[in-house]
């Protein structure tokens, strides 16, 4: 295939798909975060060492951002997400035996993020800024109702409303990050991130279409707020370390901080009878949440074997302490009215990658990660990754993809009264991500 058609191909999966967002129920309060990576990096499985010279770099090891050079180079990030979610229940005969699954909703939505930073290097140090999307927020949950009217009407199941959840907003960050040498073979770097958070969304409950007397509410029950402002902070430390001319390692810590989110009347707690997160609605008061992030250490190894044709190879191992998690929400006299603070194990990331570079220059690579759960080994999840670049004088332009598909066991979000239900749901999510980075120097 040539590098016009592979690359023609990728832009034509893009235009038809996007990118995903896994476990997306749990992620508005913090408790599912995404991480910011680069179209090269996110086709090696999330490697920090794939990031030389690129600012993403700023927010997992800044050390990877010194080079020996003098560069003055632009990025721009595109990231696109096609993300679906069903929900469903066993259907049993009479006897209490299986017959088959019952999907009784499916949620399907895209979203689109874009970043831009500029990165500048020369003899001694290097530094790095940009605007990035950190994490994307949103969630929309519609499942029809349907109404009996009667033996008079001619309808049999008409549709009488939707009970619906909904969860929106975008989480910014302002980077800066800087890198220096020690000797010919050790880099240090620092980054500092500033959060900001915008178009939050909160929607919950039932919202009938039909106005009729024998439906159980004529009016409408869905309870929609805007929270005012989300803010928070990030550091990042990190070391690299070149230990042959073949072999370099790096360390690197992200200090996640606090996140605070003011106006949510969404507030997260514990289902006892699951043991998994679930919300509650205060329709009465909003309240200010402070969520402590979990920090996040990481080992990374990239290696050059002697081949005719060039190949790296990445491995990195990610460790989260999701044991410190903890999410307060307090009133207006600042005063704690509810704390959830799971105390999860935690968590661990295995990625991988391989760069094979072909004679004509044009690259193919392809990654793989194992993702430990903190909340439940059932949410355990696998991604495969792949990508390709191609670069023209000043001009780079790179294109990551990740497939992802992950089933768990949950409660129904609107269960019926008095209804028994043998089996917990099974909540079946699909998607795919597509990151398409572009740099200029100049």
């Amino acid at each position: 295939m040539t590098r016009k058609c592979l690359i023609s191909s990728l832009l034509l999966i893009i235009l038809a798909t996007g990118s995903l967002s896994a476990q997306a129920y749990f992620q508005y309060m913090g408790l599912d975060p995404q991480l910011k990576h680069s179209a090269r990096s996110t086709s090696l499985g999330g490697n920090s060492l794939a990031l030389e010279q690129d600012p993403v770099a700023g927010l997992h090891n800044p050390a990877a951002l010194y080079a020996r050079v003098n560069a003055l180079r632009v990025y721009g990030n595109l990231n696109m997400v096609s993300y679906t979610e069903r929900r469903a229940f066993p259907v049993q005969d009479s006897f209490g035996d299986y017959l088959a699954e019952n999907d009784y909703v499916s949620s399907r939505f895209q979203k689109l993020e874009g970043d831009l930073a500029v990165y500048y290097s020369q003899e001694g140090f290097s530094a790095s800024g940009g605007w990035f999307t950190l994490e994307n927020m949103n969630y929309s949950y519609q499942e029809e109702i349907r109404s009996d009217l009667g033996s008079g009407a001619y309808v049999r199941d008409p549709l009488a409303g939707y009970h619906k959840v909904l969860f929106g907003g975008l989480m910014h960050g302002l980077n800066l990050a800087l890198a220096h040498d020690i000797g010919e073979r050790i880099a240090l770097g620092y980054g500092y991130t500033h959060l900001f958070g915008s178009f939050f969304e909160e929607g919950y409950g039932v919202i009938p279409i039909l106005n009729d007397p024998k439906l159980s509410s004529s009016d409408t029950t869905y309870f929609p707020a805007n929270p005012l402002k989300g803010s928070g902070a990030n550091v990042n430390l990190g070391i690299t370390a070149k230990i042959s001319d073949r072999l370099q390692a790096g360390l690197h810590a992200e200090l996640a901080g606090v996140w605070s989110l003011e106006g949510t009347h969404i507030l997260a707690g514990m289902d006892s009878s699951l043991m998994l997160p679930a919300y509650s609605v205060d329709t009465d008061s909003a309240y200010k949440a402070v969520i402590d992030r979990p920090n996040t250490y990481s080992l990374s190894v990239r290696y050059i074997p002697a081949n005719e044709l060039k190949t790296v190879l990445y491995a990195q191992l990610d460790l989260t302490g999701w044991k410190s998690y903890a999410a307060g929400y307090f009133d207006s006299a600042d005063s704690l009215i509810s704390l959830f603070e799971p105390a999860y194990a935690p968590s661990w990331a295995i990625r991988a990658g391989v760069e094979h570079v072909f004679f004509t220059g044009m690259p193919f690579r392809f990654g793989f990660s194992y993702e430990k759960n903190p909340m439940s080994n059932e949410m355990n999840r696998s991604t495969i990754y792949a990508g390709s670049g191609w670069i023209s004088d000043e001009l780079t332009v790179d294109i990551g993809l990740a497939l992802y598909q992950n089933m768990y066991h949950y409660s129904d979000l609107f269960p019926v009264e008095d209804e028994v239900r043998a089996t917990l749901d099974k909540v079946k999510e699909s998607g795919i991500r597509i990151n398409m980075s572009v740099s200029y120097a100049f």
